[in-house]
């Protein structure tokens, strides 16, 4: 038993560090490719063309959205087809409009605000304001779905603000709408983890939920693309690499990693550990991108996280307190 539970520590903090990683796939897609001060201390003066950052290879926001989603939908696809599980993709009409209205319009929404927060301000700094969605989704599920707020997450609340205010500050934003973007896609993630918990689509399977989630993204994204005259195709095969290898990192093995990390420890505990996914963002951010750290920002970066502590541990000692009085 305690090794199962080590293997499961183990599992969701590999997890944390495949989405840690995710962003800079998706920054590198965003400016065609990586920066020279990173690529010079892998090659030396022999770093190869294609891999240089570069206008003419970026793609746009809603390009590399659509792309990553699209990825993402043909993975959750062959997972489900590898256990022999695609007839449950069969769904009522009610839960197949939830999946998308609600899941696959918020989580397109999320992906795209995060892009766009990326190119404003430092990628780690994004990552820890977008980890104030658990304060986000308590409020909202105290205003809207009448759930209790305990003292626990009223306290952290506090933090949280404190938090956001110093990485917004201090998080490398080139202006306001760096930090907007990065909180707005707090607010529609909110959102997701709401109607995957509320909606018409809360009983069906996971791996069924995340191609109807995953799919409907890519559509919108495609949309939206061509609507704007954004619309771009990678212009190269590394491209096409580092989109299919954010989709293979996040949607297959994060994925699978968190899934068998929940299942070992509960939701509860994997949650909590998971917060190391803005600490792995950030330190890729400083390793690749050449971020900046200073203590103003780590202040900042500890009360985020530390209110999503709070807000998780509460949510994991109701669910105690239940499950005893049903025991009962």
């Amino acid at each position: 038993m305690k090794n199962k539970k080590l293997l499961g520590i183990i599992a969701v903090i590999l997890a944390s560090i495949c989405y840690g990683v995710m962003p800079i796939f998706s920054n590198a897609c965003l400016s065609g490719g990586f920066p020279v001060e990173f690529l010079g201390k892998l090659f030396g003066e022999s770093i190869p063309a294609y891999m240089l950052e570069s206008p003419e290879n970026a793609l746009s926001n809603s390009s590399v959205v659509a792309f990553s989603m699209g990825f993402g939908c043909i993975i959750s696809l062959i997972v489900l087809a590898s256990k022999r599980k695609l007839s449950a993709l069969k769904v009522k009409p009610r839960e197949l409009m939830s999946m998308s209205l609600y899941g696959g319009v918020a989580f397109f929404a999320t992906c795209l605000l995060l892009t766009y927060a990326y190119q404003r301000m430092d990628k780690g700094s994004a990552i820890v304001l977008h980890f104030s969605y658990p304060a986000v989704s308590c409020i909202a599920a105290t205003l809207f779905f009448s759930e209790k707020l305990t003292a626990r997450k009223l306290i952290a609340i506090v933090p949280a603000l404190a938090g956001v205010c110093l990485v917004s500050s201090f998080g490398g934003a080139s202006n306001v709408w760096g930090p907007v973007f990065a909180l707005l896609s707090a607010l529609t993630y909110s959102v997701y983890i709401l109607a995957g918990r509320y909606s018409a689509y809360t009983n069906v399977d996971s791996s069924v939920s995340t191609v109807y989630v995953t799919g409907t993204a890519s559509l919108v994204s495609f949309i939206m693309a061509f609507i704007t005259g954004e619309f771009s195709l990678p212009a190269n095969w590394f491209i096409v690499a580092l989109l299919a290898m954010g989709g293979i990192t996040g949607y297959l093995v994060g994925l699978r990693l968190l899934l068998f990390g929940i299942r070992t420890l509960g939701s509860g505990t994997a949650s909590m550990l998971n917060t190391f996914e803005p600490v792995m963002a950030s330190v890729c951010g400083i390793v690749v991108l050449g971020e900046t750290f200073s203590l103003q920002k780590g202040i900042g970066y500890a009360l985020v996280l530390g209110a999503a502590l709070l807000v998780v541990s509460s949510t994991v000692s109701e669910g105690k307190k239940l499950r005893s009085i049903d025991s009962n």
